[in-house]
């Protein structure tokens, strides 16, 4: 590790550790469920309840909502709740107990950015800035700030989208590649879209098309078989979590009902996220706000990789974009509840590529002046 890079490793952190302090003291004395922790958390206890028959002692009752008690959360995939289960095994079930894997989740995704973006930019000066940039703007972002702080599925599938994207370009990966594909998958469905920008760049390393379809379909696919076993169980089989579960969630995202259509205030389309109209409010004086500043750089920079003929970043901001644009069929085919939150299952994929982007352009930029001027 030269001196650049262990300086910057130890600023992230520094960084990463002060993060995590006001993660900690910000939600963690909330003694309540914040915005859809009525859903997932009690999802996740019944797993543990139904399917596996554990039950770890209730610290904190139920939610409010109807049929609660068993309720499994058959509309998204488990991982999350697994993850979730892990610390109700451990602590009970509360919500410090609950909000602990998303934390982690948060700082993970943290990591990973400043990872990435090394990986695009270099390990010299401009990359290690540019990674240190990258993590700056994902602490900073208001969107993952919130939604990393609670237990909700979104930050599992953020961080895994992220994790699959940087392995995917660090070329020699591509097993664990796929394999954090289908995790990003078993978090929530919003990553199935990845699968186009995920086989186009496997293309670009693999030209046997029974491998690209093993490395980009098959191991993705049997890694979130693999993890919804246990709700197939739980429905009798393959055909039932087929109807019950794949097909319900397909069903559910394309159609209104998420909230009534009368709170305006709460829902917001794809294309409001740019402005920060509707800020999804989640109780406890906490919005999930988006910052528009780095929604439109995302739009202005993204020419930037293909002035660059750059196919790794390419392949980064059309990962964010394809995400984005799937909301936006989603939003046609019928669902007009959509909701600011849904920020964050791609807002690291932008904010990594914004900094990644400028800063490999920048280096660009410089190497050509010393070739010219020699200085």
């Amino acid at each position: 590790m030269n001196k650049i890079t262990l300086i910057s490793v130890i600023i992230l952190v520094i960084a990463l550790a002060i993060y995590t302090y006001y993660t900690v003291i910000t939600f963690g004395p909330v003694q309540g469920y914040i915005g859809d922790e009525v859903w997932y958390p009690t999802a996740a206890y019944n797993i543990l309840k139904l399917i596996f028959h554990v039950t770890p002692p209730m610290y904190f009752p139920y939610s409010n909502e109807q049929n609660i008690q068993t309720y499994i959360n058959p509309e998204h995939p488990p991982l999350g709740k697994y993850f979730m289960d892990i610390f109700i095994l451990l602590l009970g079930y509360k919500p410090l107990a609950w909000r602990i894997p998303s934390w982690i989740m948060g700082d993970l995704t943290v990591i990973v950015a400043y990872l990435l973006t090394r990986k695009l930019v270099g390990s010299d000066l401009w990359g290690n800035v540019a990674g240190l940039v990258s993590a700056a703007l994902i602490m900073l972002s208001p969107n993952i700030w919130v939604i990393h702080g609670i237990a909700i599925l979104d930050v599992y599938v953020g961080f895994f989208s992220l994790l699959a994207v940087y392995l995917l370009l660090s070329d020699n990966r591509l097993l664990w590649a796929s394999i954090a594909l289908g995790l990003a998958f078993a978090s929530k469905e919003s990553a199935f879209p990845l699968l186009l920008p995920f086989l186009f760049y496997v293309g670009e390393l693999r030209k046997n098309p029974i491998q690209r379809a093993i490395y980009g379909i098959g191991i993705p696919a049997a890694t979130y078989a693999t993890l919804s076993v246990p709700i197939m169980v739980y429905f009798g089989g393959l055909d039932g979590w087929f109807h019950n579960s794949f097909l319900y969630m397909l069903g559910w995202d394309s159609t209104n009902g998420h909230i009534a259509l009368s709170a305006v205030t709460q829902i917001s389309a794809p294309w409001d996220w740019f402005l920060d109209v509707h800020p999804f409010y989640l109780g406890y004086n906490f919005y999930a706000s988006t910052n528009p500043i780095l929604m439109w750089l995302w739009v202005g920079t993204t020419p930037l990789a293909f002035i660059l003929k750059d196919t790794k970043l390419v392949t980064l901001t059309m990962s964010a974009w394809i995400m984005w644009l799937a909301f936006v069929a989603i939003y046609f085919l019928g669902n007009h509840t959509l909701f600011s939150f849904y920020v964050t299952d791609f807002a690291p994929l932008v904010n990594t590529y914004i900094s990644a982007s400028i800063f490999k352009a920048l280096k660009k930029a410089d190497l050509k002046n010393v070739m010219k001027y020699g200085k």
